[in-house]
């Protein structure tokens, strides 16, 4: 997982040219917990947008926080559960581990929150995109 490695200073995502953006919802907000020695970076609430690309989920903030992007391979998520509250909005939940070089150390829990829905179709295509394209593993 890295820290702002993937927007651009004009706001967009940066994506590689061997992936593509499989698909994006707004108004997503994403939180952390369970971390040791919290970063700045990672303490609130950040709204935004989420991509899924072939190899990983990127979160892109919106405004002026200190998190502009954020990046989840999918070789260092686990646990992840789609859940759907009486009350509130449909969310996304899970671990994900640093990458090496990624702007900080650990590991951490995370919650993606779909204010505006689409936690139920994002999370039920992460794993169809990870068994839908083996071959881009190696890459990796």
């Amino acid at each position: 997982m890295a820290l702002n490695k993937n927007h651009s200073e004009g706001g967009g995502v940066i994506v590689n040219n061997t992936e593509s953006i499989l698909m994006t919802y707004d108004h997503v907000e994403l939180t952390f917990n369970d971390m040791k020695n919290v970063p700045e970076a990672f303490k609130g609430t950040k709204k935004g947008t989420i991509y899924l690309t072939p190899y990983r989920v990127i979160f892109l903030s919106k405004g002026k926080d200190a998190m502009q992007s954020f990046m989840m391979p999918f070789y260092l998520m686990k646990d992840c559960e789609i859940k759907q509250p009486v009350f509130g909005a449909n969310y996304i939940k899970g671990a994900v581990k640093a990458e090496a070089g990624g702007g900080w150390e650990g590991s951490a829990s995370y919650k993606l929150t779909f204010t505006a829905g689409g936690a139920i179709e994002f999370g039920q295509r992460m794993p169809l995109v990870v068994l839908s394209f083996p071959s881009l593993w190696d890459r990796v």
